[in-house]
């Protein structure tokens, strides 16, 4: 806490503010839930595993404030990113869970939400699966992970390329809350990229099946998929299980 307070002091306005608990803040970074003349925020810290992983913190805040500019979720009250400092506004609401994502009305629910996300203007550099993946093969160091990274290499030379738009690329149950509707939180692995790779994050990392797959994909769409869609979508899928077992590796050798 001592850490958070000395941050909370260096930013405008908050000297005075309560910490009020610890948010679970992930492997990158410390989160604190903190209140302040009645309202709640979030103060996020990193670690240095952040700046192992590769994470663009000024990246990172471009995209808030373009989902910020649409509507889609809060600013950023406070930015430091050399320091490694987010303050946001805290926004209330029920992390998902695998459950809710095998609720077919849900998954069109966020069908809609990714629409609107892959629909808002951004310029930045495009999302690499490729180089994530280097990055953790080349830590991890084992015949394993390079074989996942070789597939992952394969997989991604097969697929033709469209054009980029800006995608969450970290959609797991807990970056969604039910606030009056999914809303989605935790930018910092959102770049411009092929959207099927979002809707590929959710199948994947929650096993939801090829039906439950299949309709999220159709309402997505808002018609049935063409072949060439199936076709970029089945191998999105696949680049995800690769990368997802390429981090699940890495995990386990921290």
């Amino acid at each position: 806490m001592s850490e958070a307070r000395m941050v909370l002091e260096g930013i405008p306005g908050f000297v005075d503010a309560t910490i009020e608990s610890r948010l679970d803040g992930g492997l990158a970074s410390r989160s604190y839930r903190v209140k302040r003349n009645g309202g709640l925020f979030v103060l996020r810290i990193d670690k240095p595993e952040a700046a192992r992983l590769g994470l663009n913190r000024a990246a990172e805040h471009a995209v808030i404030r373009a989902v910020a500019g649409a509507g889609l979720g809060p600013g950023a009250v406070y930015c430091e990113p050399d320091a490694g400092v987010l303050l946001r506004p805290f926004i209330p609401g029920r992390p998902w869970t695998r459950d809710d994502l095998l609720q077919p009305e849900n998954l069109v629910r966020l069908a809609d939400r990714l629409r609107r996300l892959h629909d808002v203007p951004f310029a930045g550099s495009r999302f690499d699966p490729v180089s994530a993946a280097m990055r953790y093969a080349e830590q991890l160091g084992s015949d394993q992970a390079r074989a996942h990274l070789q597939r992952l290499r394969n997989i991604h030379a097969s697929v033709e390329p469209v054009e980029p738009v800006l995608c969450h690329n970290d959609l797991v149950c807990r970056n969604i809350l039910e606030a009056g509707g999914p809303v989605l939180i935790d930018w910092e692995f959102a770049a411009p990229g092929d959207p099927l790779f979002d809707l590929a994050v959710v199948v994947q990392h929650h096993d939801l099946g090829n039906d439950l797959a299949g309709a999220f994909l159709q309402a997505y769409l808002g018609r049935p998929p063409r072949t060439g869609e199936q076709a970029r979508f089945g191998a999105q899928c696949a680049l995800y299980r690769e990368l997802l077992d390429l981090w699940n590796l890495r995990m386990r050798d921290l």
